[in-house]
């Protein structure tokens, strides 16, 4: 009768319990609604910035994000067959250098980057390699009417800080950890363009960037996923990105099959601009001033939607993702309270390994609970 008695308690104790044995022998996620929160509830602007460029600037006892190496990348573009291997250099602050190969066979189809006194550009069956000086860059951005810098890409590769400067902190929905850090900026076309980093506020890490211009249409965004904590150093970097330029109808995505954490220093040719077999360089500032003369501007247009045939959207709930309309928002009049192109769900990310494909994709956004 005691030992009956003895196990009734037990029994009891653990149907009590059921949160923290389910939470040893299942322990969540790092990044997943079951984990702990790394911020304080209502965290301030600054503390939420501190932290998350506390991940890229480092601190007294942790090294930060100064560069990283993928040779493993599943890189898909919208509207192509099949996806693309490629492999992707990054080093702060401006050297980046993305390769990307043709499926199976391997010859190589893109060739793009940047060092500290150019950036350039090659693709197969393109006659030259397009390259030009950083000094150049206001003069391209002018004539092309592209409203954002080239340092934007690299912040949303994880290895510049974020400058608060002017920024304000916005939370479109009180019951949901996802907050915004606004920022207004001139436009090198003139006017502004608004700035929108969505962090979630509970984990300290980013899961949107997003670029909208005066008419509150979007003109990029950066939708991060399947954050990870590297073991060695601590630091956390999103094995998910999704970058979007809708107004010029172009959606990359990158998964990332393996990913080295401040590797040891690239040889100094992965940074030099490419030499490639009868394709020249030729300087962006010659054609551009060429396709000005004729009113060119892949931001000129308008936007047309597509169909997406057979593909698989990385970060679609189980219903269709909400995409950023087209069309000029009249209200609301703000970018942080406009529904955003990201999946909360994303935000739920894993540090466990991804499941094994179903067909070309199998992505590993969903919760984990």
């Amino acid at each position: 009768m005691q030992q009956s008695r003895l196990i009734v308690i037990a029994l009891l104790s653990l149907a009590f319990s059921g949160c923290a044995i389910n939470n040893w022998l299942f322990p969540p996620a790092p990044f997943s609604d079951r984990a702990p929160c790394a911020l304080p509830q209502g965290a301030s602007k600054e503390h939420i910035v501190q932290h998350i460029n506390r991940n890229i600037l480092g601190s007294e006892s942790q090294s930060g994000l100064k560069s990283w190496r993928s040779t493993s990348v599943k890189l898909t573009v919208r509207g192509a067959p099949m996806t693309a291997p490629a492999h992707i250099e990054v080093e702060a602050p401006d050297h980046f250098r993305l390769r990307v190969s043709a499926p199976a066979i391997g010859t190589e189809l893109v060739d793009m980057g940047s060092n500290s006194e150019q950036f350039w550009f090659w693709a197969k069956d393109v006659p030259n390699v397009i390259l030009a000086s950083h000094d150049d860059l206001p003069m391209a951005q002018q004539l092309t009417k592209v409203p954002f810098h080239p340092d934007w890409v690299m912040e949303v590769l994880g290895v510049i800080p974020i400058d608060a400067t002017g920024m304000r902190l916005s939370k479109p929905n009180p019951e949901s950890p996802l907050v915004d850090l606004v920022q207004e900026l001139p436009s090198p076309a003139g006017g502004t363009i608004r700035k929108v980093v969505r962090v979630n506020s509970c984990h300290g890490i980013i899961v949107e960037h997003a670029l909208y211009d005066a008419r509150n249409l979007l003109i990029a965004s950066a939708r991060l996923g399947n954050h990870r904590i590297d073991e060695t150093t601590g630091i956390v970097t999103p094995r998910l990105i999704r970058l979007d330029f809708p107004q010029m109808q172009q959606q990359i995505s990158m998964e990332f099959h393996d990913m080295w954490i401040n590797p040891p220093a690239a040889p100094p040719q992965v940074w030099q601009v490419p030499q490639k077999d009868g394709c020249p360089p030729v300087e962006l500032r010659q054609l551009l001033t060429q396709a000005h003369a004729s009113g060119f501007s892949p931001f000129g247009g308008p936007s047309h939607e597509e169909h997406w045939g057979n593909e698989v959207d990385p970060f679609a709930d189980e219903e269709a993702t909400e995409f950023p309309p087209t069309q000029p928002i009249i209200t609301p009049t703000s970018a942080s309270v406009q529904p955003s192109a990201y999946s909360e769900a994303a935000s739920q990310s894993s540090s466990a390994p991804p499941p094994q494909a179903r067909g070309l994709w199998r992505w590993p956004w969903r919760r984990r609970k």
